[in-house]
């Protein structure tokens, strides 16, 4: 979700990093991730101005949709940022137990028989839904994990930098896994393949307005995207599988579902060709669960999702 800094916000840092956090690290882990999805359901009902822009972009990835739904996907939307931005302060006690009893995995078979084939496995996913949460429960479920990600406090408040910025770092530095700095030298993503561990990679960018290897213009639900060619080029030269994976609701007593697809066919020397398979399967999550994408602010005539 696309925010704007104010003094307003500021304050709003300060009780979410504060209060809220240690309310939520007390209570039990699902009752605390119904608390940052209520927290979003209540900023969408101040909101008419950016639930009215949403609507509208709902309309561009699906024209068919009802008024009913874009205002049903427009509060999943708020719910999943907040949940999204906020779950760090729920992992470090989100251990085997949490995950198997509210995360349910669908297709880590597809997983298993790249890991057979000992190069490793690049598991290549969307900025959707809750987006560390299949890092944090493979890692627990006792999958080698780590990720290529791009932690940015560019364009922040002070308060922003210091108090949100810090401390977000402070916790992700406890997840299971260890961040592999996008921008940096990626030896280290190469050298974990190398040992058959798995690698966790966003294929819609990095999240930021800054963009890191090389990209190439897709088409995303119609709209005009680039996308980058990285997760693709990092299976092709080391050899692993190249992954697709997707966050969606859970149905039942599991609060989420993640889906590991069939590994996408590598073609050597086509890059473009492999990202637009991961596109053309992403878009299907995307119709299904619009709520759940989030760059929905940006989907709008002349701008880039990813830029």
């Amino acid at each position: 979700m696309v925010v704007k800094e104010s003094p307003l916000r500021d304050i709003l840092r300060l009780m979410v990093w504060y209060p809220l956090r240690w309310f939520v690290e007390a209570v039990p882990v699902a009752f605390g991730i119904k608390t940052l999805g209520a927290m979003g359901g209540l900023h969408c009902s101040f909101s008419k101005g950016k639930k009215a822009l949403l609507k509208g972009n709902l309309k561009r990835v699906d024209p068919s949709m009802t008024d009913e739904k874009a205002e049903d996907a427009v509060r999943e939307y708020f719910r999943n940022h907040y949940i999204d931005r906020l779950l760090i302060f729920i992992f470090p006690k989100f251990g085997k137990k949490e995950v198997e009893r509210l995360v349910k995995i669908e297709g880590i078979e597809n997983l298993n028989a790249a890991l057979e084939k000992g190069r490793g496995a690049v598991l290549v996913h969307g900025h959707f839904g809750p987006v560390h949460l299949p890092l944090v429960s493979l890692a627990r479920l006792g999958y080698g994990m780590k990720q290529i990600g791009l932690p940015s406090d560019e364009g922040l408040s002070w308060i922003g930098r210091n108090v949100a910025f810090r401390l977000r770092l402070k916790y992700e530095s406890m997840m299971p896994a260890e961040v592999i700095m996008a921008d940096g030298f990626l030896r280290g993503a190469f050298k974990w393949l190398s040992t058959n561990g798995v690698i966790m990679i966003t294929g819609d960018g990095s999240g930021t307005e800054r963009k890191v290897g090389r990209y190439a213009p897709f088409r995303l639900c119609g709209q005009p995207v680039e996308f980058p060619l990285g997760p693709a080029l990092l299976a092709e030269k080391t050899g692993a599988e190249l992954i697709p994976m997707f966050i969606t609701p859970g149905e039942g007593s599991f609060l989420y579902r993640v889906v590991i697809e069939r590994p996408i066919e590598k073609r050597e020397g086509d890059g473009e060709a492999m990202t637009a398979e991961f596109i053309s399967r992403y878009e299907k999550y995307i119709r299904k669960y619009p709520g759940y994408m989030h760059f929905l602010d940006k989907f709008s005539p002349g701008l880039f999702i990813t830029k």
